[in-house]
């Protein structure tokens, strides 16, 4: 079965908010061995979506449409859907029944515009989710089925993974076998990634590699689609160890959930050490880079943002002679700010951030990107200055990254430098 994905909503083709639906969508239709053939991006005129629908009903066995299932004036999903097809509105049982018990929940009643407009569905319209507090529901139309989804993202998930897919699947029993691995890399360019992965010349049935930027990661994934199971598997695993015994010292993470924090988290948790952080031109990025990962208060303590002079030599005790001589952004500020998150926390590690994020403020000595990052993980205490290129932005998120991998190389090599090299 080859299928189409059809996105609607102004804010889409405006660009005010990222179609991260139509992402989520192909991602797990692909894993799950259905084809994509077209994504498609519409406005919400009822002429747009009339087009994208007739033109996907003739090119496709199944359609996935987000969007535009809402109680306001903008949503108009359902009423293009019944003048492109021809199918009138009907009252829905069961969406009424959704209405009424959510009211008695709430304690609140919806005005009635809202509610007449939410149950007036497509002939033939079947609810996914008859028992929850959704839009969403399968329409038949001339041997395609379609699937309408509300565009709120966390709802389209869930019926995308709870609904639509199982339902597909029992539909379409003659896909192929699709297995992947993803390999996160950080420290090599994707020009080098390339030539590497051309020289190791990996071959087997089916197998696709593919590598694109992430930043400021390049993640590679090994695809293998075949008709065996075994036979996919096998390859696959093939193909993965290749991949790993070429870039093992650069992956940071071996699946598209994992991440860089998560990784250093777990060498942390094995090695029973807790860590601290001190940061100055990351301004609390690096913690909550750190925090973002589910029960990182097993192994990360804090994270102080000591962003001027004073919050310098008040809160991790940086001499004011140092700041004086060196300036804020010096090795020897960082290593004093180092050591004054350990002392101050109390933990086995720490890593400290000072440096010039721009756009102003560099100098012909230390230039927009110049960071200097510190590390100390029990007796050692090490730093290096770094010269980043990028934006504001771009520079910040490469110092976090850079200074989690060191941590991370440290505990796992012991004493390989980070994959972004130091200037000195």
């Amino acid at each position: 079965m080859k299928g189409q994905i059809i996105a609607i909503g102004d804010e889409l083709i405006s660009g005010r908010i990222v179609n991260t639906t139509s992402s989520f969508a192909a991602s797990r239709l692909f894993a799950a061995g259905h084809v994509i053939k077209k994504i498609t991006v519409v406005g919400d005129d009822p002429d747009d979506i009339k087009e994208a629908l007739l033109a996907g009903l003739e090119e496709s066995q199944f359609l996935i449409v987000s969007g535009g299932l809402g109680p306001t004036t903008d949503d108009i999903t359902n009423e293009s859907v019944s003048r492109a097809l021809g199918l009138p509105l009907e009252r829905n049982t069961q969406v009424e029944s959704q209405i009424r018990e959510m009211e008695e929940e709430l304690g609140e009643h919806a005005p009635e515009q809202f509610k007449q407009k939410l149950v007036m569905l497509p002939k033939g319209a079947k609810v996914l989710k008859p028992d929850g507090h959704m839009a969403g529901y399968e329409l038949k139309y001339r041997d395609v089925y379609m699937f309408f989804l509300p565009g709120v993202p966390e709802q389209f998930r869930l019926l995308m993974v709870e609904k639509v897919l199982p339902r597909l699947n029992e539909l379409d029993t003659t896909r192929p076998y699709v297995a992947q691995r993803v390999f996160k890399l950080f420290g090599l360019q994707e020009i080098e990634i390339n030539l590497r992965i051309e020289a190791l010349a990996i071959s087997g049935k089916g197998v696709k590699i593919g590598y694109y930027p992430v930043f400021p990661e390049v993640h590679i994934t090994v695809t293998v689609i075949g008709e065996s199971e075994p036979e996919v598997l096998r390859h696959l695993e093939s193909a993965a160890k290749a991949i790993k015994d070429e870039f093992e010292e650069f992956i940071v993470a071996e699946s598209d959930e994992g991440s860089l924090a998560a990784t250093l988290g777990g060498l942390l948790e094995t090695n029973g050490l807790m860590l601290a952080a001190a940061e100055s031109c990351t301004g609390g990025l690096l913690g909550a880079t750190l925090t973002s990962v589910p029960g990182s208060s097993g192994w990360f303590d804090r994270s102080m943002v000591t962003y001027s002079n004073r919050a310098k030599m008040e809160l991790l005790g940086v001499s004011e002679a140092t700041l004086r001589e060196f300036g804020a952004v010096s090795k020897q500020t960082a290593l004093e700010m180092v050591k004054g998150a350990r002392e101050r926390s109390g933990c086995e590690c720490a890593l400290a951030i000072t440096g010039i994020a721009g756009p102003d403020g560099g100098t012909p000595d230390k230039p927009v990107g110049t960071v200097f990052i510190a590390l100390s993980v029990n007796d050692t205490e090490l730093v290096h200055r770094f010269l980043f290129q990028g934006d504001r932005w771009q520079i910040r998120r490469l110092t976090v990254e850079t200074s989690l991998d060191w941590l991370r190389r440290f505990l796992k090599y012991d004493s390989v430098l980070p994959g972004y090299k130091p200037v000195e």
